[in-house]
This record gives C-alpha cells, sequence and structure tokens, in this order.
C-alpha cells in the first residue's frame, strides 16, 4: 500500500494548520503588542489560550471521534477553527483575541484525535502505519517550521492579522480534501464524561493563570488563588475518573510504566520546547532588534531539523520495531541542544 495516500494528504493538512498556529503566533507577538497595546501577560494568554483549550479537550475530542464518526468529528473541528481564525483576525483588543483563540484550540481539539482514528483507518497494517505516522509527524515538523517564516512573511508583507487569515483557505481546503479522500470508520457508541471535561479544564486554566501571574507579580492573591484551584480541581477529576462507569482518562493506564513514561517524556519536551519558542522570538526581536522575517529566518535551524527528524523517525521506528531507542535519541540530543 502506497504510504503517500490522498487520504494521508488529506488528513495530514488539517494537521498542518493545527500545528502551523502553535508556532506562527509567536513571531507576531511584537507587532500584535505593538498594535493591541498588549502586556507581556497579555501575550502569553494569547499563546497559551489556544495551547490550554488544545489540551484540555483533546480527551473528549477522542469520544466523540468515536462516538459521531472520525470524519464528521474532524470537518466539524476544521469548520470551527476556520471561523475562529477569521475571528482572530479582526480582532479588535487583546480580550477579544484570547477569546478567539479559546475557540480556535477547541477546533484543534476535536480536529487531532479524529486524524489519528482515519489515519489508522486508512493504513490497517502496521508497517505502512508507523511510515505513515512517521509522514505525519513530519507534516507536524514542517508546520511548526514554515511557522516562524510564513509568518515573519506575512507581518512584514502587511500586517500580523494576516498568520490567522492564512488558516482560512488550508482549513477549506483540508475540508473539501477529507470529504473526497478520507474514510469512513463506523462510529461506535462511547459515553461522554462532562464533570471530569469541566474539572480538567478548569485545572489547566488555574495552572496556567497561576503561572503566569506568578511569573510577573510573585505570590499574589490572584497566583495563589490559582494554584488551590488547579490542586482541587486536580484532586476533583482523578476522584471523578475513579469512580464514573466509562472514564474519559481510564486512571489504570498509568500502571502501564511505558504509558505513563511516555506522558511524562511527552510533557517535559514539551515545556522546554514551546517555552523557549514563546522567548526567542520576543528576544531576537525586542533584544536585538530583527525584523519578524529575520527572526523567523533566525528559528529556521531549529524549526528545520524538527521537520527533517519527525519525517526520520518513522521510519526509524519501523526498522528498530519499537519507539525506545527512537525517543532515547532524540531526549538526549534535545536536551543538549537546550542545554547550549
Amino acid at each position: 500500500m502506497r504510504v503517500l495516500s490522498p487520504a494521508l494528504i488529506a488528513i495530514g493538512l488539517g494537521y498542518f494548520m493545527v500545528i502551523l498556529d502553535t508556532t506562527i503566533v509567536n513571531v507576531a507577538l511584537p507587532a500584535l503588542r505593538a498594535d493591541l497595546r498588549a502586556s507581556v501577560s497579555g501575550l502569553q494568554w494569547v499563546v497559551d489560550s489556544y495551547l490550554l483549550m488544545f489540551a484540555a479537550f483533546l480527551l473528549s475530542g477522542g469520544v466523540l471521534a468515536d462516538r459521531l464518526g472520525a470524519r464528521r468529528v474532524l470537518q466539524l473541528g476544521l469548520g470551527i477553527f476556520v471561523v475562529a481564525s477569521v475571528g482572530c483576525g479582526v480582532a479588535p483588543s487583546t480580550v477579544v483575541l484570547v477569546i478567539t483563540r479559546v475557540v480556535q484550540g477547541v477546533g484543534a481539539a476535536l480536529a487531532v484525535p479524529a486524524s489519528l482514528a482515519l489515519l489508522r483507518a486508512a493504513y490497517p497494517d502496521l508497517g505502512p502505519r508507523a511510515r505513515a505516522v512517521g509522514v505525519w509527524g513530519g507534516i507536524a515538523g514542517i508546520a511548526a517550521a514554515a511557522g516562524p517564516i510564513l509568518g515573519g512573511v506575512l507581518i512584514t508583507a502587511a500586517s500580523w492579522r494576516l498568520v490567522f487569515f492564512i488558516n482560512v483557505p488550508i482549513g477549506l481546503a483540508a475540508m473539501v480534501l477529507t470529504a473526497q479522500y478520507a474514510p469512513a470508520p463506523k462510529a461506535c457508541p462511547r459515553s461522554l464524561d462532562p464533570a471530569a471535561q469541566l474539572a480538567g479544564v478548569l485545572a489547566l486554566a488555574a495552572l496556567a493563570l497561576a503561572l503566569i501571574e506568578g511569573g510577573h507579580g510573585g505570590l499574589t492573591p490572584l497566583a495563589i488563588g490559582g494554584a488551590a484551584v488547579f490542586v482541587a480541581a486536580t484532586a476533583a477529576f482523578i476522584a471523578i475518573e475513579g469512580r464514573v462507569e466509562h472514564p474519559m482518562l481510564p486512571l489504570k493506564l498509568f500502571r502501564d510504566a511505558t504509558f505513563t513514561g511516555g506522558n511524562v517524556v511527552g510533557l517535559l519536551i514539551n515545556l522546554g520546547f514551546y517555552g523557549e519558542l514563546f522567548v526567542i522570538n520576543l528576544y531576537f526581536q525586542q533584544v536585538m532588534g530583527y525584523s519578524a522575517l529575520l527572526a523567523g529566518l533566525a528559528v529556521l535551524p531549529q524549526m528545520g531539523v524538527v521537520a527533517a527528524a519527525s519525517a526520520l523517525s518513522g521510519w526509524y521506528t519501523a526498522r528498530v520495531g519499537g519507539p525506545r531507542l527512537t525517543m532515547l535519541i532524540g531526549l538526549v540530543t534535545g536536551g543538549a541542544g537546550l542545554l547550549g
């Protein structure tokens, strides 16, 4: 079976758009700050509100993909993302921009689990599927690498608002191609877990509030309150998931050391990667005086390697028969880069 098929292109295009928004906005932050007179904490909310909702609703997105059909949910997520992108592009203030970024995050959370489910349906055999996942990861790497460059070009040519409007043609093309080429696996009955979902959103939002406000003002009442709500909401989430018949996140999964270790590794490497990406774009433009385009070019070596390594990892994992060695090589290399 061909790995690079029309189905993979259709599925990957939506994923490209979702990941593009995790990096393209960073290079626009100084221009956005000047235009909307945003504070540094406001800029952090512009970035984090999207990632927050993306993370918080991923599990529910997976449940909905199973329950309603992965292709239908993918197109719903892409549609929400496109509409929210228009809202971001016309936002008159930081508050409105943050709200529309929240909606973007919900769209992304619906789209990504559904795209993975469609990838599994399109490639039932393990070998081709591993290579397809490698290509899928490579698409993410290309999107992440393209973000700073594309953002720099758009900002230099016109305005920071174009970094959001660019999602409209990409998202619409992805919806058309998905309808035409993506498989439509049968839906299967799964129960939603709204109480746990609410607790999860509350916990992540409170954690973001505590970190952002604490980073600027120290142990302020707002930061302390956010930390307290995070602890309480996390405890509520664990209690709910331990009691419901069909939990959104079965806690017994964490008895598996491989599952737990993989999630811890994912958390730590993304803390380093996205935290550094936020800071370095502000540093290049506001401290070094680079233009948006030059700042995007300065980030290109890092992002270009991400794209190449993502594509190679699927091929190498399929060749060695498991992800352990691939992860170890990546972590040692990435850790050395962050230290440098």
